[in-house]
């Protein structure tokens, strides 16, 4: 596809259609956090060559998971960081490249129902790889174009 913004536009939109429907289904929420897994679990064995961890860490499965999002041109890698404290994930984007950004805004502006892309395929990969279940939780944006998340075992009690 030659046009890349009507790509993202696209994208952006199916989201917006898929949170609008999902929405009226009892549990919603973890209905469309389920699209979004399967959705990351089909690119991860689609690029699964491309993944390589360096090291044993949550954080470092992350890292390793972002790098072949990257190597794709669909992020860029220097916008992820993690910071592990007390065994959750701090996650932090820098938003103004993310391809979901409209998605984000649009949804939160309508109020629809909505669940970051970015950071659940984060917890997906993270869960799949430690082979234990993970939760999240996604902040505001804040003023300098960051989101910022928490990846933490379900079992934490955070």
């Amino acid at each position: 596809m030659e046009n890349l913004a009507f790509m993202y536009t696209l994208v952006n939109k199916l989201f917006l259609a898929i949170s609008e429907v999902i929405a009226e289904l009892p549990d919603g929420q973890q209905w469309l956090e389920r699209v979004i897994e399967s959705l990351s679990r089909r690119v991860y064995y689609e690029f699964e060559r491309d993944y390589y961890s360096r090291g044993n860490q949550a954080t470092d499965y992350a890292q390793a998971w972002v790098r072949v999002l990257g190597k794709q041109g669909f992020l860029k890698e220097s916008h992820y960081r993690f910071v592990q404290e007390d065994g959750v994930i701090n996650v932090y984007i820098t938003n103004g490249t993310c391809a979901y950004r409209e998605y984000c805004r649009q949804a939160k502006r309508e109020g629809t129902l909505f669940v970051c892309p970015r950071m659940t395929s984060i917890k997906w990969i993270i869960a799949v790889k430690t082979g234990q279940p993970y939760l999240m939780v996604t902040d505001e944006i804040d003023n300098e174009g960051v989101c910022r998340g928490r990846v933490y075992p379900e079992d934490s009690g955070k």
